[in-house]
């Protein structure tokens, strides 16, 4: 071979070598497996909310979190639902609300972080029809005439001379003390200093009994209304404020206008 040849050909590999790691380099998969909009992603998170400036969980797939009440405290929604597994979302398919899917968007394999949603990417805006303040203090009196529909929308039952009930609206015993098949006369029964729950189980709403005035026919009953914020009733409502001589009774579902946080740990990318 000739010696200009030989020239001309290590020339190129010189040229070509450096050239060709630099382009392999380029087309490596990242260390870093970053979520996009269709990754599949599989992760432990914990949901909370924030009331009266404390942290609630709602919501979480971690047993540490779950198990442990006095570090986390629990929403009154709460739902404990074991085993505890890591999540597995495709991000943008709508099986998560819009706001966490969002927020995962960029975050990576391996990488913890706090998602922080707004009420329009979360559960929605409050419908404020479903607020109604109520007053913390109030008086019913002593004897009440119901028709037979009125009664019976109330006590849920149909009514018996004699008859002793429980009121659904402030928790103390009711007499039923005669009904002649269309209207319900009834005695409400309660002490004073006495504090009566409408909701078995339910210690977030008392109903305490103040005095009782009058006499005959115009006796009435004055009460006042022990309330914690945040409490969830039966009924679906809950209390979503608490103010000097009110209360807010909430309609809308508990986590609805609410901002969430969501802690994520990210487990896998794919």
């Amino acid at each position: 071979m000739q010696l200009k040849t030989i020239i001309i050909i290590l020339i190129v590999l010189v040229i070509a070598v450096p050239t060709a790691a630099y382009s392999a380099s380029v087309y490596m998969e990242p260390k870093e497996k970053i979520i996009k909009d269709g990754s599949q992603v599989s992760l432990w998170y914990y949901g909370y909310i924030m009331v009266d400036g404390t942290p609630l969980i709602f919501d979480t797939n971690m047993a540490s979190v779950a198990n442990n009440n006095l570090t986390y405290q629990k929403a009154p929604d709460f739902k404990y639902h074991p085993p505890f597994s890591p999540l597995n979302d495709t991000v943008g398919s709508g099986q998560m609300i819009k706001g966490f899917d969002n927020g995962l968007i960029g975050m990576a394999q391996g990488q913890s972080g706090l998602l922080v949603i707004p009420p329009s990417l979360g559960y929605g805006i409050e419908n404020k029809s479903l607020i109604h303040k109520e007053n913390t203090t109030g008086s019913v009196p002593v004897y009440q005439e119901f028709s037979l529909s009125q009664f019976q929308s109330l006590f849920s039952t149909t009514p018996g001379n004699g008859e002793i009930l429980k009121s659904p609206i402030y928790g103390w015993e009711v007499t039923v003390l005669s009904y002649n098949g269309n209207t319900v006369f009834i005695e409400n029964d309660p002490s004073t200093g006495q504090e009566y729950f409408p909701f078995s189980n339910v210690s977030g709403l008392g109903i305490e009994v103040s005095n009782i005035t009058g006499s005959g026919s115009s006796t009435m009953i004055n009460y006042y209304a022990s309330v914690t914020n945040g409490t969830l009733l039966p009924d679906g409502a809950y209390i979503s404020g608490v103010g000097p001589g009110y209360y807010y009774l909430n309609y809308n579902s508990y986590l609805v206008g609410k901002t969430l946080y969501f802690y994520v740990q990210i487990v896998s990318v794919k």
